[in-house]
């Protein structure tokens, strides 16, 4: 019979594990603070930088004093990126430390749909576009099915019915 953790297991560890703002090849979340609106994107550098890029750009017009007539100009002006037109138009603040990934794939062609399958997935996302992939409309009913779903699954988990954790196990791998 084996032991179930080895002390090599314990002990030897060759490689230093990444932080967060070091992986790359991932799919994340940016929430906003003062609404439940979220944007979701991807990249294939590291996460860090990408991070601080959208933070650097949203905190360039965000440090702006502004007079009416040049805030009404700059309204109809259409910034780099969502986040920043989010904070510039209405007046929103970015929730930083709220961000995560939600993926991570190295494929580039795989993490676009992914992207975009998250994109459709959140009810309130600023984004733009529907991500670089244009996902069929038969996947929303999909997901609003799989949504109800899990939601009925985890009451019927929680009042104790059985066979309810083998099959929500498959609609999470779906989903």
């Amino acid at each position: 019979m084996k032991p179930y953790r080895t002390l090599r297991q314990l002990l030897v560890h060759p490689k230093d594990q990444r932080t967060v703002e070091q992986t790359g090849e991932c799919v994340y979340r940016i929430p906003c603070h003062n609404c439940d609106c979220t944007y979701i994107g991807e990249t294939g550098r590291n996460y860090g930088k990408r991070q601080e890029e959208h933070r650097k750009e949203v905190e360039s017009i965000s440090n702006r004093t502004l007079t009416r007539s040049d805030r009404k100009s700059r309204a109809a002006e259409m910034n780099k990126s969502v986040i920043t037109d989010h904070v510039a138009k209405e007046n929103r603040v970015i929730n930083w430390s709220g961000a995560k990934i939600l993926e991570r794939e190295g494929h580039r062609k795989t993490r676009k749909v992914k992207e975009s399958i998250w994109i459709r997935k959140e009810p309130s996302c600023m984004n733009r576009d529907g991500g670089a992939y244009s996902l069929p409309t038969a996947y929303d009913v999909f997901w609003s099915r799989a949504q109800h779903y899990v939601t009925t699954s985890l009451m019927k988990l929680a009042i104790g019915e059985r066979n309810v954790a083998t099959n929500l196990g498959t609609v999470f791998r779906l989903c």
